[in-house]
């Protein structure tokens, strides 16, 4: 096995693996997590897993958990979710694939946010439909020493929607939204393998900055946002049919090119990792 660095400001490709040996022997666990936590995107290219290969392939990176809403839930392996995003020409889709257009880290509503995520291509468009990543590391340290100042202690608050996301999710259950009240996490986060900070942000789902006016919040939030959006903090990620793409949620945004032919199926599947509480 080896780590082929890629020519962008965050991930790397992992060439020489076998997808089975990584549930089973321990060092290529270690030698997959160290990978995720120096480069925090790894593209593993193969052909399309079952969604009980893909389960057991993602013990590698940790447990695997349920995501939130039932009805993406694979009814073979619960931990695995169908993510169905064709657009169809009478414009019925998962809202949910138009959303993701946006900037956003997986869970960050969720009092202990998904450590990682696993995204793996089942059949995908002629063309289009592009994921980007954005390294969150780089934006941090971008930024001027009096803004980082400014954000340090700093907390946010977090829901399952807010009224700055340009585009609502998809329902709730009320079972659902029991287990998901808005919760506050800190604006920057250290990683806990590495210890380094990443400004921790989801334009989809941080609402506020805690203990500010809402001008003021959305003011430094647009600021910190501008420096994310920039281009020079991102990599994207052309798909092929059966690639698995695991990216660290704790330092990374993510978002998708909703620029595919429509009428063409795009079907993953993905796994979502348990994490720990930032701080």
């Amino acid at each position: 096995m080896k780590v082929v660095p890629l020519n962008a400001a965050l991930g790397a490709r992992i060439e020489g693996l076998d997808r089975a040996d990584a549930a089973t022997r321990p060092e290529v666990a270690a030698f997959l997590n160290k990978a995720l936590g120096e480069h925090l995107v790894v593209v593993v290219r193969g052909t399309p897993m079952t969604a009980p290969e893909m389960r057991d392939f993602a013990t590698a990176f940790g447990k695997p958990r349920a995501q939130l809403l039932r009805y993406k839930r694979n009814g073979e392996v619960p931990e695995v979710s169908t993510m169905v995003s064709t657009l169809m020409a009478d414009g019925t889709t998962d809202k949910t694939a138009i959303r993701s257009e946006d900037w956003h880290t997986d869970d960050s509503y969720m009092a202990v946010p998904a450590k990682a995520t696993l995204l793996h291509s089942i059949e995908i468009p002629s063309h289009g439909g592009r994921t980007w990543f954005c390294n969150m590391r780089t934006v941090y340290e971008a930024l001027p020493e009096s803004t980082r100042k400014r954000i340090d202690g700093k907390r946010a608050m977090h829901g399952y929607d807010t009224m700055r996301a340009r585009n609502r999710p998809s329902p709730r259950t009320a079972q659902e939204i029991a287990e998901t009240p808005d919760i506050e996490h800190p604006l920057v986060r250290t990683h806990p393998d590495t210890g380094r900070k990443a400004l921790y942000l989801n334009f989809n789902r941080l609402d506020r900055i805690v203990g500010m006016e809402r001008a003021e919040s959305d003011e430094l939030l647009d600021e910190l946002a501008a420096e994310a959006r920039k281009p020079q903090h991102h990599f994207g990620h052309e798909w092929t049919v059966g690639d698995c793409v695991i990216w660290d949620n704790r330092a990374t945004m993510h978002r998708v090119d909703v620029d595919y032919p429509v009428g063409e199926r795009r079907i993953m599947q993905r796994v979502l990792i348990e994490g720990d509480k930032p701080f």
